[in-house]
């Protein structure tokens, strides 16, 4: 069956010309004049991806993409902005209305192909995801907390890298979560330009957060992982404090996943402290230095009075660099009085490279020591 495009557009030439473009390369073409018109066809017809104007007399393109995407119907439905409106604001206020691409008039027309097979492309996967058995109805996932006593240790890093090395050996959904509002850096490292699925869901009351917002916050990846972003404008961290709301977010997200990945930073707020509580296992970074390990030392005592139980929280030793002024293995174990579960190497090229690609070290070398070591994270987790 072929798939199906609808185009809203107020101007009756591009509805033709790219209707007639697309429909020879085979896809089904449903077209709508007006953005109410556009709303109610994607209601009732349901289309494998919108292209979708800004511009229109009744209403615009982004009052459409929001009414799109707060229907639980419609929410995951991939949608062009495809508009004359060329300046860096309009992309920017796109993307933070839910566009998952931004395409400005006029455009060759095999870029407009490419860019609508490319997300046909994502879209067939993820349902193909979606499609495969995961976990039995109301059963939770693994949640698993990533934090560290300190920042600049690489939270982000082993989370991003655990997640995707999760999605590749255990086939099952895998949501990777930024729970640092005003400091995420997930966004960044993988290349989203739209950064504010969990600012919306912290600025709703704490009981109105449903699991249908927090499914239409997240977003794909081309790996399968969906991801839930948060901000990276400081004036966001004051979202940090909205503890029912990321506590709601974390219970949902537990069940739209078999496995959840938290990346927590290193600041043990109170809301923390309340997601922490959620987690079924916690990997605390640390590294081979003297202070570093004195804090985390100090983490762990903290974390241990808490209702997680010691066996739950694994020491993960993260060598950015090499140097021959780190402290021992054993010295480390010894140190923070319990065993070290696992150890990443440094790799600061690959680290670099995957930096420039957007995207994490495990993907980029697909073999290689830095796979095996996080097959061997990834398998404490295993269920």
């Amino acid at each position: 069956m072929a798939e199906k495009i609808l185009i809203v557009d107020d101007d009756r030439d591009t509805l033709r010309l790219v209707g007639l473009l697309l429909q020879r390369k085979g896809y089904e073409i449903v077209a709508a004049e007006r953005g109410s018109q556009g709303l109610e066809k994607a209601f009732q017809e349901t289309p494998d991806l919108i292209l979708l104007d800004v511009m229109m007399p009744d209403m615009d393109g982004f009052e459409v993409l929001r009414q799109v995407r707060g229907n639980p119907k419609t929410s995951n439905i991939p949608i062009i902005m495809f508009t004359a409106k060329t300046q860096v604001d309009d992309k920017v206020a796109g993307f933070e209305a839910g566009a998952d691409d931004y395409l400005t008039k006029p455009t060759h027309p095999s870029e407009l192909t490419a860019r609508v097979k490319a997300m046909l492309a994502r879209t067939t996967q993820r349902k193909g995801s979606e499609a495969a058995p995961e976990k039995a109805v109301g059963e939770r996932g693994v949640v698993v907390g990533v934090l560290s006593a300190k920042g600049g240790l690489g939270v982000t890093t082993v989370a991003i890298n655990l997640a995707f090395t999760l999605q590749k050996t255990q086939a099952g959904h895998v949501i990777l979560a930024d729970f640092r509002p005003g400091n995420g850096f997930l966004s960044l490292s993988l290349g989203f330009k739209n950064q504010t699925g969990l600012s919306k869901l912290l600025t709703k009351e704490g009981a109105e957060v449903s699991i249908s917002d927090v499914q239409s916050a997240l977003q794909m990846t081309d790996a399968g992982v969906r991801v839930l972003l948060s901000s990276y404008m400081p004036s966001d961290i004051k979202l940090i404090e909205a503890a029912d709301q990321l506590v709601s977010t974390v219970r949902h997200l537990s069940y739209l996943g078999k496995y959840v990945v938290l990346d927590l930073g290193s600041a043990l707020t109170p809301s923390i402290q309340k997601v922490i509580d959620l987690c079924t296992q916690l990997i605390i970074i640390t590294e081979p230095v003297e202070s570093s390990i004195t804090q985390t030392k100090a983490l762990l005592d903290e974390l241990s009075m808490q209702i997680l139980g010691l066996g739950n929280i694994h020491v993960v030793l993260l060598n950015r660099i090499r140097s021959e002024t780190h402290m021992s293995t054993r010295a480390v174990q010894d140190k923070l009085g319990r065993p070290v579960s696992a150890m990443i190497s440094p790799a600061p090229e690959l680290a670099a490279t995957a930096g420039a690609q957007n995207a994490p070290m495990i993907v980029v070398q697909k073999e290689g020591l830095i796979n095996q070591q996080y097959d061997k994270l990834a398998q404490l987790f295993s269920k």
